[in-house]
């Protein structure tokens, strides 16, 4: 293999490895800010947060860069790329149109979504009342018993 290929994917993979432990320690920073128990933790992990959006920024425009000169190594990739898509698009779209099976499994699908969206609005307000009976005939029991 190419050293500078293999090189190239280590690079993207310690950067991919960065961004989602940035990522995670971003999404985790709200969760430890409400539990912060002092003030010089609280701006700590304020800072920390805040410093793992700052990486995480860099990260993912080192990424595009990195990315972005693998694509111009190739010229004239971007444009075919883009007109393949496009392509693919339009058959697909034709595809769609043509296929009566795709379109009824659409209609089964759409109507099970209905079944099951009634089928849980029915079991979700049966627990409710059923809560709220038990709830009741305890209150009851509870108020003549010791009244």
């Amino acid at each position: 293999m190419n050293p500078t290929i293999q090189n190239s994917n280590l690079a993207l993979s310690l950067i991919e490895a960065g961004l989602t432990i940035a990522g995670v320690v971003a999404a985790l920073t709200p969760l430890i800010l409400w539990t912060a128990w002092s003030i010089p933790v609280f701006y700590t992990v304020l800072s920390v947060g805040g410093a793992a959006f700052l990486v995480f920024i860099g990260l993912a425009k080192l990424r595009g860069m990195i990315l972005q000169d693998s694509e111009s190594n190739t010229p004239g990739m971007r444009e075919v790329w883009v007109d393949n898509l496009s392509q693919r698009r339009v058959d697909w779209e034709h595809k769609q149109k043509d296929d009566q099976e795709i379109r009824s499994r659409q209609r089964s699908i759409k109507g099970d979504v209905g079944r099951e969206f009634s089928f849980m609005v029915r079991v979700s307000s049966s627990l409710f009342l059923g809560a709220i009976l038990l709830f009741v005939a305890a209150w009851a029991f509870l108020d003549f018993s010791y009244g």
